[in-house]
């Protein structure tokens, strides 16, 4: 039995579906930790993060939930003018650090994030902010490469019945994943009077 402890970012349900059996078999009595100022709207928000409370009572999971709406902490640390990747990479540090400090705060000696699964993230990014964050809290960060799990969270997620979201999770990727459809727009009747 693993006899190390880890804290695990955890940005939505399919994602910690992709991981939760790579991080129980490599650590022992892992710490969920989820903190996501980053998700919006609001409703969008308490979706993600009651999905992720329902995956942890099922699965007796350890969770830590930063139950704050973050909108004002989120466009703080990445000012709403930049442009991905940048906006990004401000996204993935201000969640890594405080993932980081979590660990350091509960003595648990290393810290992951579920964004390692997902193909859609900047891996490159998401390694160097996380050993960053790391060194500053005198913690490791596991950056195992988790993006083979990406189908089978989401496939174990549906059958678990849980939340799915349609977008990475802020307002600009919102506006992006939708922005070219005709989702609730309305259509004119084409009757004639």
């Amino acid at each position: 039995m693993p006899d190390e402890r880890v804290v695990v970012h955890t940005c939505c349900a399919p994602c910690l579906c992709a991981l939760l059996d790579h991080v129980r078999s490599r650590y022992q009595a892992p710490l969920f930790f989820f903190h996501n100022p980053n998700i919006h709207p609001l409703i969008e928000f308490r979706r993600r993060l009651k999905a992720t409370q329902v995956l942890a009572e099922r699965e007796r999971l350890e969770l830590e939930a930063d139950t704050e709406y973050g909108l004002w902490a989120f466009l703080d640390a990445i000012g709403a003018d930049r442009e991905p990747p940048e906006r990004c990479h401000h996204c993935y540090a201000m969640r890594l650090e405080a993932t980081a400090a979590a660990a350091e705060r509960h003595g648990i000696p290393v810290f992951t994030t579920t964004l390692l699964t997902s193909p859609q993230q900047d891996r490159g990014a998401l390694c160097r902010l996380g050993h960053e964050a790391a060194e500053r809290h005198g913690v490791r960060f596991d950056d195992t490469d988790l993006r083979h799990l990406h189908d089978e969270g989401l496939r174990r997620a549906k059958r678990l019945q849980l939340y799915r979201q349609q977008y990475c999770g802020c307002i600009f990727s919102e506006y992006e994943r939708y922005r070219d459809t005709t989702l609730h727009l309305h259509k004119p009747s084409t009757v004639s009077h």
